[in-house]
């Protein structure tokens, strides 16, 4: 899908047939692009549903969409009633222990606390190869001079985490794109070169980045908050990895991510972002920032949409760790 058009709206218009091919989405991954309105004054906002648990769905019709946020009709007399969502609610988690963390209630389970374990089992394996790949990355001038060997250790844990953890995702779509990292369009397809792409995915729990991991396999560049750099683990893979990390509230540190992410997609990595900027508290899509769609028309790239599905009901913002398994659960679409 080519970057053009003011706004990003021959973007959005691009990947509409795109999403409604795939039918596995938790929410649509369309909304309208920071500082313009999507509709004209008086004409309703269309928002996509999503179909239920085992419910049918043909290649044209991924998605259905109504108009404004109204609930959908109720089930006709002797109809099987739509199952519920994933989400749970708080007297279903059976929290263990329960805190607040900056203001904010977080629970620990029975889940959660499955996943602390592997976590603390697996992790200092994954920290020490890490260390290793870095050491010899800096001693051996030709060796993984783009970290992409560095990454892969991260890859490996993730894909390793969420399987120990009954929370590997389920993979649908056109998934050539995500092993190659690559697209062939246009005037690259005519040279018969190659030219790297900007990935963009929406953005609901933490556990996002680790579902992704599963996906995309070559080497490629997360834009992420410089907050995360305290996190143990993610923190010296998104810094030894030379991933864009982003200070929201520094300009010129804005700027400088800017054009170390226009660098990488020149250069022919491809970028991660999530263009809506946060994480979304109940699944459903938050508008879009620009900065993504400005960093794809100024490499002049191509944006592969990645549409994840429930990772907000397995770790929600109330989880400090997941709270339920994701098997049957978690879903990535591209």
């Amino acid at each position: 899908m080519r970057a053009r058009g003011k706004g990003g709206f021959g973007i959005l218009r691009a990947a509409l047939p795109l999403l409604l091919a795939g039918g596995t989405t938790s929410a649509a991954f369309l909304s309208r692009p920071s500082g313009r309105r999507a509709t004209r004054r008086g004409t309703p906002r269309l928002q996509a549903t999503v179909p239920a648990e085992g419910e049918g769905v043909s290649p044209a019709g991924g998605a259905s969409f109504r108009d404004g946020p109204q609930s959908p009709p109720p089930p006709s007399e002797g109809a099987a009633a739509r199952p519920s969502t994933h989400v749970l609610e708080l007297d279903q988690l059976k929290p263990y222990l329960s805190f607040r963390k900056n203001g904010k209630l977080k629970v620990l389970n029975g889940t959660g606390l499955r996943h602390l374990g592997v976590i603390l089992l697996t992790m200092p394996l994954w920290v020490l190869a890490m260390e290793v790949v870095h050491w010899l990355g800096d001693a051996l001038e030709d060796f993984d001079g783009d970290r992409s060997a560095f990454d892969y250790t991260g890859k490996l844990w993730c894909r390793s985490y969420l399987m120990l953890t009954n929370c590997y995702p389920e993979i649908a779509g056109d998934v050539s794109r995500l092993r190659s990292g690559r697209a062939r369009t246009g005037s690259a397809a005519a040279e018969g070169d190659e030219k790297a792409v900007m990935f963009v995915a929406n953005h609901s729990s933490f556990l996002d980045i680790a579902v992704l991991c599963c996906v995309l396999d070559p080497v490629f560049k997360f834009i992420a908050k410089d907050s995360l750099e305290k996190f143990p683990g993610v923190g010296r893979q998104l810094v030894g990895g030379e991933h864009v990390l982003l200070n929201r509230s520094n300009k010129r540190s804005q700027l400088k991510s800017f054009k170390q992410a226009i660098s990488y997609l020149k250069s022919g990595i491809p970028v991660m972002a999530f263009p809506e900027g946060a994480r979304s508290p109940d699944g459903r899509l938050m508008d879009f920032k620009g900065g993504s769609f400005s960093m794809a028309m100024k490499a002049n790239v191509d944006i592969v949409p990645i549409s994840i599905a429930n990772t907000h009901a397995v770790m929600p913002s109330i989880g400090f760790l997941p709270v339920q398994e994701g098997k049957d659960k978690l879903r990535v679409f591209v």
